[in-house]
């Protein structure tokens, strides 16, 4: 890629297309622990306890022979790869406007670039402009999320053969709105993301330039990993209970049920297991996401510095 090519992109532009490619690889390659941590949030309603070696087991069990278990790991996959892509593009490409605007509205003098105008925004402001950039990930993202969590959450001999399949029966059996099943947890989880975002950038742009810098810089490996680690392990642990409330209310059992409803579905996780019952898949969600988000921030840098 010649020196025109690369100038020829606008911020945004690289922002959406350094997000569209990290949400691709991260999810090719963390998929299968993605596949363990949404099958144990859906064994919050079970009094039997369950644990993160039997759901291993169970997906050797489903798969029987190693063709049909990589099968079986990768499940949902293309649903899962589609919705990671678009709703990282989505992302990035509106928290760089939300940033804009926000800053736009700001009593902050403009300076010569972007990266000088994110440096002059506080910690409560970046905040903001991911929140409201999640916000509408969120709301457009979220029949693909629904999607996702009916096909991962059976084998291949149960529940949903394809994405096309999944797609009509869910209107034909359930309707329309059952595409947004979850919306409302999955809303308030935004703020998971707008905090890991307040932190991350407050740590990138505040703490990892010189105040004299007037040019981002790529940060090195160590540095990468360092607050994404951070950010991730506070932001996670912090609204995980809207997560899993989330992945039950899209699950295929939760049609016509009894914990259809958000309260239900609450006083039901409380009343069989109590508070650890919110928390239950945290571990093998945080061994996922954080070497995940390494994965995706780091493809994302390195992206945006190249294109």
């Amino acid at each position: 890629m010649d020196s025109n090519s690369r100038s020829s992109l606008s911020p945004l532009q690289k922002e959406v297309a350094s997000g569209l490619t990290a949400g691709i690889i991260t999810t090719i390659v963390t998929h299968p622990l993605d596949l363990i941590k949404l099958r144990l949030q859906l064994a919050a309603i079970n009094s039997k306890p369950v644990s993160y070696y039997s759901q291993v087991q169970q997906v050797l069990k489903d798969g029987n022979g190693l063709n049909h278990t990589l099968k079986e790991a990768y499940r949902g996959l293309t649903i899962n790869v589609l919705g990671n892509a678009i709703a990282w593009g989505l992302y990035f490409g509106l928290y760089r406007v939300s940033k804009d605007l926000v800053y736009s509205m700001s009593s902050y003098t403009n300076q010569e670039n972007k990266f000088m105008n994110d440096r002059q925004m506080s910690s409560t402001l970046y905040l903001f402009s991911a929140g409201a950039s999640g916000l509408a990930t969120a709301v457009l993202t979220n029949p693909m999320w629904v999607i996702k969590t009916r096909i991962m959450s059976t084998n291949s001999s149960h529940g949903y053969s394809s994405i096309s399949n999944a797609i009509c029966r869910i209107c034909k059996e359930e309707g329309i709105k059952t595409f947004w099943k979850g919306l409302l947890p999955s809303l308030l989880g935004v703020s998971q993301g707008a905090l890991y975002f307040s932190i991350y950038d407050t740590l990138k742009l505040k703490y990892l330039h010189d105040k004299t810098a007037v040019k981002e810089r790529k940060l090195t490996a160590g540095e990468t990993i360092g607050i994404i680690s951070l950010s991730k392990m506070i932001s996670v642990s912090t609204v995980y209970p809207l997560q899993l409330l989330k992945t039950n209310l899209q699950a295929f059992k939760s049609q016509n049920n009894e914990n259809s409803s958000t309260k239900a579905l609450i006083r039901s996780i409380w009343a069989r297991n109590g508070l650890s019952g919110f928390y239950k898949g945290l571990m093998a969600n945080l061994i996922r996401a954080i070497p995940s988000t390494c994965i995706t921030f780091g493809t994302y840098e390195h992206f945006k510095h190249i294109l």
